[in-house]
């Protein structure tokens, strides 16, 4: 940690850990993955799926606890896991059930 920013890991935004359960969605909300996500902060999200495989590089995150929904981008896999960044700003989830 850097102790004059506070920060960690070259990161912009301090993570929170969190343990919520999302879907990741995609191909015009047609499809979806299920996952958790680990950690959060405004502009990022680690994430474990058991199928990261199945997960485009780009896709909506959706909270359903929050009724969010954030556009992201892949920036890591491994061993079940996928670290994001938000490419966009959180909006209401359209009223649909996965």
């Amino acid at each position: 940690m850097d102790e004059t920013t506070g920060q960690t890991e070259g990161r912009g935004n301090r993570r929170q850990r969190v343990l919520k359960g999302a879907k990741i969605v995609f191909n015009h909300n047609s499809s979806v993955v299920d996952c958790a996500v680990k950690d959060l902060s405004a502009t990022g999200a680690k994430l474990v799926c058991s199928d990261q495989m199945a997960v485009p590089a780009e896709f909506n995150l959706v909270t359903p606890m929050d009724n969010q929904m954030r556009a992201a981008r892949v920036v890591w896999r491994k061993d079940g896991m996928i670290g994001v960044e938000f490419v966009g700003e959180a909006r209401r989830a359209p009223p649909r059930k996965w």
